[in-house]
């Protein structure tokens, strides 16, 4: 099979957004054909999962004094962090490539190439489910997902030369996730290709080991494009909207009307964290966010979720019912989270 390969130069946060939203849309309208893409970041930025919001996992103040750029990907999942040397990779692919697999099967697939690729670099590393690869017990590479119409995207982040010391200093780390399996500090996590090569690769080397992992695992040769005229039309028309306010900040806490409460739950599927804003006099939940380090093949079951909990008075089960229902409704929607999860965790805000 032969598939697109976009490799851009080194782009800014807003405009990896706008291509990914550009892309995604592209395949789902049939405008291209399957396609690989490189990512790297000029200058460092700090990335939301679609979910969150900026109050809560960032500290803009850093970032702001050391010109750290903040903005919100299209996917799920929790915040990281983005330096010069970090590489990125993405697959946009119809979804009659599944050709009867479904996406959770083809997601370890995928995985399986990246694994593959960091054996070919000198490095033994192993997929996690839900979407995490592993050197040891050290996360290297994150993945995600999601889907529009006819067409998916998947993505992997892989640490290359990492600097911990800021992504502590970006990101509000829950210490419900710096705590799990027992690891006392982030540094034990995560690891890096430097820190266990003992030296930088070259960038070309590690994307042509990743293009021949796809050759081995896949079948997929790749050959080297640029964006078509639709997608340019469409680039330049997304790109304004993907540096503006109103997407990076898309998500914004409750006003500080009403009681505000914040709660996190660690899952097989990731960390969920729930902000609650509550009416005492009312006995009702007037709204709750819902977000966290979790996955979701379809990002806007969330958006549903806290559209369906509004005004729910806090008296009797009325809050398990609704969850439990959409839960029904939208089976397998948040892999490794379930009902039960996301009602502990609502009601550990309440309490």
């Amino acid at each position: 099979m032969n598939w697109r390969l976009l490799d851009n130069n080194p782009l800014d946060s807003a405009d990896h957004m706008a291509l990914d939203e550009v892309l995604l849309a592209s395949r789902s309208a049939g405008e291209c054909r399957n396609t690989l893409r490189f990512l790297q970041f000029s200058p460092r930025c700090a990335l939301l999962g679609l979910h969150q919001a900026v109050e809560l996992e960032i500290d803009e103040d850093y970032c702001r004094k050391q010109s750290i750029e903040i903005n919100r990907r299209i996917t799920g999942g929790g915040a990281i962090f983005w330096g010069p040397s970090e590489l990125g990779w993405e697959i946009y692919a119809g979804k009659d490539w599944l050709a009867g697999r479904n996406i959770d099967e083809v997601y370890k697939l995928l995985c399986d190439v990246m694994v593959k690729a960091l054996a070919d670099l000198g490095v033994k590393a192993m997929f996690r489910p839900r979407n995490d690869i592993q050197v040891g017990n050290r996360k290297i590479c994150g993945t995600g997902g999601a889907e529009l119409d006819n067409a998916f995207v998947f993505q992997c982040s892989l640490l290359i030369d990492f600097d911990v010391k800021s992504m502590v200093k970006v990101l509000k780390i829950p210490m419900e996730k710096i705590s799990d399996k027992n690891m006392s500090a982030v540094e034990d996590r995560v690891t890096w290709l430097k820190r266990e090569l003992g030296q930088v690769p070259d960038m070309s080397k590690i994307k042509e080991a990743i293009c021949a992992a796809f050759a081995s695992v896949m079948d997929i040769q790749f050959i080297q494009a640029e964006l078509n005229s639709w997608e340019e039309a469409l680039f330049r028309e997304k790109r304004i909207y993907f540096h503006s306010p109103e997407w990076i900040y898309k998500v914004r806490l409750p006003s500080e009307a009403g009681e505000i409460k914040e709660a996190c739950l660690k899952t097989p599927g990731g960390l969920i964290r729930v902000v609650a804003k509550t009416e005492l006099k009312a006995r009702v939940l007037k709204s709750v966010l819902i977000s966290g380090d979790f996955f979701t093949h379809n990002p806007s079951v969330i958006y549903e979720l806290e559209a369906c909990l509004k005004d729910c008075p806090l008296e009797g089960d009325k809050i398990e019912e609704i969850i439990r229902s959409f839960f029904k409704a939208y089976p397998d929607q948040i892999p490794g989270v379930s009902a039960q999860d996301v009602e502990s965790c609502v009601r550990r805000a309440l309490r």
